[in-house]
């Protein structure tokens, strides 16, 4: 689990030998942090340790009240973060061996029940040397190196990815930006990538200096492609055309406004025309 303060994000990332694990142990809030619950998890601890961390706990206080009165404390593994970068992480006494954790500027790794004990230092050090890069991509990328020295030592079924920044989730109105699971899979890592990749396209924002502006010609090839798929009919305005096209496609949120259009849609506007079909 980790933050990228710049970009206003919080994420975490789990990968268990145990069914929908993404269900259980991610809990995100933009603005404010994430927490891990993990091992004898107490799900309890996901909303009420961001509800802490809005009253302005830190992650350190935040662990300590959700432990302080918690009989099976020894058995839980739970990590936080807050939206600036603070962190802090439990491995209780009791849990399987491998069981570890480690934080660091931005970020807290845990894991148990664990090939060796050279698997949370990997997914920490992924996170370390993967600075500038998306928040999502990072911590899928701290997953397989956690994997590449074993990662859970009962195998592989499940996987999960959140990311939350105010205002980040689709429309704008929540801060849900990234919510993925793959619930049992024989490679969830991979699986996730793929559908972390689908998730960009879909539902990414352009960004403004990436935008084309649509000149005579090019408003001419579009209105081609748009006609030959069936989404323009003669006399209607072309912009209200391609609005609707990018709705039945499923790509609203890129959506440039009149005159403008993002490359990936082009692209994939391109694609559908060449075969002749609409998705």
């Amino acid at each position: 689990m980790a933050t990228d303060p710049e970009a206003g994000e919080v994420g975490i990332g789990v990968q268990s030998k145990f069914l929908a694990a993404g269900a259980l142990v991610p809990w995100a809030r933009g603005g404010v942090g994430g927490v891990a619950t993990q091992a004898l998890a107490d799900v309890s601890f996901g909303p009420r340790g961001l509800d802490l961390l809005a009253e302005g706990l830190s992650p350190r206080a935040v662990l300590d009240r959700l432990l302080e009165e918690d009989d099976q404390r020894e058995h839980r593994q739970v990590g936080v973060v807050d939206a600036h970068g603070a962190s802090a992480s439990f491995t209780g006494s009791e849990c399987f061996e491998h069981a570890a954790s480690a934080t660091g500027p931005g970020y807290a790794c845990q894991g148990n029940i664990l090939a060796s004990d050279r698997v949370v230092p990997a997914m920490a050090g992924s996170f370390e040397g993967s600075v500038g890069r998306p928040l999502a991509e990072r911590l899928v990328e701290a997953l397989r190196a956690a994997q590449r020295e074993g990662g859970d030592r009962r195998g592989m079924e499940a996987a999960g990815l959140v990311v939350a920044s105010p205002g980040g989730g689709y429309g704008g109105t929540h801060d849900r930006a990234v919510d993925l699971r793959v619930d049992h899979h024989d490679d969830p890592i991979e699986e996730l990538s793929r559908l972390l990749s689908l998730h960009r396209f879909y539902f990414e924002r352009p960004a403004d200096e990436d935008l084309i502006a649509a000149d005579a010609t090019l408003e001419g090839e579009i209105a081609r492609m748009l006609t030959g798929l069936g989404r323009l009919e003669p006399g209607r305005d072309l912009w209200d055309a391609l609005f609707d096209y990018m709705g039945w496609e499923n790509l609203e949120e890129r959506w440039a406004g009149r005159g403008r259009i993002d490359p990936r849609v082009l692209d994939h506007l391109r694609t559908q025309a060449g075969s002749g079909r609409s998705s």
